[in-house]
């Protein structure tokens, strides 16, 4: 049987990143927003402009690149009154980043 391994080894294969306030900023309004996930599908870049999130450039040159079809079907709507429907969203966004 296998072993486990330590929390050490994961925090090792766990890549390190670290998340602007931006970045926070625009994940907790996905998550409360539907209107922010629709205007966030249709113009990202506007929609953060419009609702002063700054990202770094690293972050905002991810979300320029990101495909319209990959926007629409990260920021559908989604229904946010549980933790799932948290959870579906910021899989979805760290699982395309």
């Amino acid at each position: 049987m296998a072993s486990q391994p330590s929390v050490e080894q994961i925090a090792q294969m766990a890549p390190q990143r670290e998340l602007s306030p931006g970045f926070q900023q625009m994940l907790g309004r996905m998550l409360a927003d539907a209107e922010f996930r629709k205007a966030m599908a249709a113009d990202p870049e506007g929609t953060l402009q419009k609702a002063n999130i700054q990202l770094t450039p690293e972050e905002l040159e991810r979300v320029r690149a990101m495909p319209p079809e990959d926007r629409k079907r990260l920021f559908e709507d989604v229904d946010t009154r549980d933790s799932k429907g948290w959870w579906v969203i910021i899989w979805s966004w760290f699982s395309w980043w």
